[in-house]
């Protein structure tokens, strides 16, 4: 009995101190965001179009299409710079291609029908007016809606792309994107970052690329059948070269010197490629395939039409300066001095 009182005794002061009242800002009034959510457009012919719409009506509107064999919700791979995005009022959307993550896989669509796709979700959610952003493979499906609606856009950013991946060099077995269908079955290694890659500095970014990997190709119970792959890869093909001469926007290429999956294209290439516009070559020596993530910073700032100045890291603050300031030494660095973290 003693012990139970001196329990007792001792738990009472702990008793005491039980709060009771919390303070005002601990209960939220609406929940957290997990994430934009994945919609659906009935086409006329039946067809469903996945989408992602991301921002406010009245934002700057810009289309993502994500590299070779991506969902919809690859868009999550930009959330690290989501507060950002947000106070620059740019207002991001996805369409999801033929055969990837919940959407179905039709043979016979091509690229001119993704474009019809993006542009039914554009009428449906009441956009005009528009940017267009391609990563990596998702470049050519951007010149190919570039080329179809120059009348609608505001710019055209093209990171870590290739102007040629149509060409016959790309086009045989042995083309670069050949390798990716045996990876179908390892998300780990079909969206893995090199060891050295600066990503790896963002808290969740690589999980969150094995999880857009895994979706792309096993959500629907698909498998990772590589058949929508193969079929994306041959519209490369089939497609060749896309006439985007009466494109006269701003057009903004990223690419990293060190990129071994495109060739070297240097800036008279994408001047050959958009003749009619102003093209502005953003290279950053000694990186490779991921300049569309390292510096989507500078990609934001292009897009929200913050002109030809550039985003730096100095003596620990960041500014824009002009291109031919920049000067890359130990005290100045591109992007945003969260990078030095």
């Amino acid at each position: 009995m003693k012990i139970i009182w001196l329990l007792i005794g001792l738990l009472m002061p702990f008793a005491a101190l039980a709060k009771t009242d919390l303070p005002g800002n601990v209960l939220p009034e609406v929940f957290d965001s997990l994430g934009p959510t994945v919609q659906e457009l009935v086409l006329t012919d039946g067809r469903r179009v996945h989408y992602i719409d991301d921002g406010e009506p009245d934002w700057l509107p810009v289309v993502l299409t994500g590299g070779l064999g991506t969902s919809v919700r690859v868009i999550r791979l930009l959330d690290f710079l989501r507060s950002m995005r947000e106070t620059l009022q740019i207002r991001v959307i996805t369409v999801e291609r033929n055969g990837f993550g919940q959407t179905e896989y039709d043979p016979d669509l091509d690229m001119a029908d993704f474009s019809e796709e993006v542009e039914a979700v554009l009428s449906h959610v009441g956009v005009d007016k528009f940017a267009v952003f391609g990563i990596s493979g998702g470049g050519p499906y951007t010149a190919k809606i570039a080329s179809r609606n120059t009348d609608r856009l505001l710019s055209v950013h093209m990171a870590a792309t290739s102007s040629s991946l149509g060409q016959p060099s790309r086009c045989d077995q042995d083309s670069p994107a050949s390798g990716y269908r045996d990876m179908l079955h390892q998300p780990m290694r079909f969206f893995g970052f090199a060891p050295d890659s600066p990503m790896h500095q963002v808290q969740g970014f690589q999980d969150t690329a094995f999880d857009e990997a895994a979706r792309a190709h096993n959500l629907r119970g698909q498998m990772a059948d590589a058949t929508p792959l193969d079929h994306e890869i041959s519209l490369y093909c089939k497609e060749g070269a896309i006439d985007t001469s009466n494109v006269k926007v701003p057009v903004f290429v990223y690419r990293g010197l060190a990129d071994g999956v495109l060739g070297e294209e240097d800036l008279q290439v994408w001047r050959n490629t958009f003749p009619a516009a102003d093209v502005t070559m953003r290279e950053y020596a000694g990186e490779g395939h991921d300049v569309q993530y390292r510096h989507l910073d500078q990609i934001l700032l292009d897009i929200a039409g913050y002109g030809d100045d550039v985003l730096v890291c100095a003596n620990n603050k960041n500014k824009l300066i002009t291109p031919e300031k920049v000067q890359v030494t130990d005290h100045v660095r591109l992007g945003l001095c969260a990078w030095r973290k």
